[in-house]
C-alpha cells in the first residue's frame, strides 16, 4: 500500500500542530522540564560542616550557576555577626552540611557466605541559613538508594558498575539539592 506525499504532509502538519498544542498546553499549568537550569535567589554561599562528593558536586553546580561558594567556617548569631563580631554582608545563604556518605550494605547472601547483592546509599543530610544564621530550612535528610547483584568472580566489573551506580545517585541528589535551593528566598524563614 502506497501513501501519497499530500497525505504525508497532511499527518505531518497535523502532528506538528498537535505537538504544539501539547507544549502550550504543559507550560500553562507549570509544567518545566528536569533539564532546566533552576534560576537561584542568591549569589553568595557559604558551607559549613562535613564535606563529601555531593556537596562538592552542589559546590561546582551552584558555581556553574553564577554563584560564588566559599568553604568557611563562620558561625554567625542573631545579630549576623560571626564569633569576631564581622558582619558578613556579602553571605546571602550558609549551607550546613552534616552527612555526606556513601554506604554499602549487603543484604543477600549464599549459604557459605558469599555475597550476592548489595543496596548501594547516598546520604546527604544539610540544612539552610540566612546572612543572619536564622534557619530558612528544617533539617533535610535525602537518601537515595539502588541494589546491586553481585558475584565474586568478577569483583573489577562490579566494582566498576558500584561506581557507576553511586555517580549516578549522587547527579540525582544534585539536582534534587538544585531544585530545593531554586525554591528558597535568603530572607525567609523556615516554615
Amino acid at each position: 500500500m502506497k501513501f501519497s506525499s499530500s497525505s504525508n504532509r497532511t499527518r505531518r502538519a497535523c502532528l506538528s500542530c498537535g505537538l504544539v498544542v501539547l507544549a502550550l498546553t504543559l507550560a500553562g499549568c507549570g509544567f518545566q522540564l528536569r533539564g532546566a537550569a533552576p534560576q537561584l535567589a542568591f549569589k553568595q554561599v557559604a558551607w559549613r560542616g562535613v564535606t563529601g562528593p555531593v556537596s562538592n558536586a552542589v559546590s561546582e553546580a551552584l558555581r556553574s550557576q553564577g554563584a560564588d561558594t566559599t568553604r568557611s567556617a563562620i558561625t554567625l548569631n542573631a545579630s549576623g555577626t560571626n564569633a569576631e563580631g564581622d558582619a558578613p554582608s556579602d553571605i546571602d545563604l550558609v549551607i550546613e552540611v552534616s552527612v555526606d556518605q556513601r554506604e554499602r550494605q549487603v543484604v543477600a547472601s549464599t549459604i557459605a557466605g558469599q555475597v550476592r547483592e548489595l543496596d548501594l546509599r547516598v546520604r546527604f543530610n544539610w540544612q539552610a541559613f540566612n546572612r543572619t544564621g536564622q534557619p530558612i530550612t528544617p533539617t533535610i535528610e535525602m537518601v537515595l538508594s539502588q541494589d546491586l547483584s553481585y558475584q565474586e568472580s568478577a569483583v573489577l566489573s562490579k566494582s566498576l558498575e558500584q561506581d557507576a551506580i553511586y555517580d549516578n545517585l549522587e547527579a540525582r541528589m544534585v539536582a534534587q539539592v538544585m531544585r530545593r535551593l531554586s525554591a528558597l528566598q535568603p530572607g525567609a524563614p523556615a516554615q
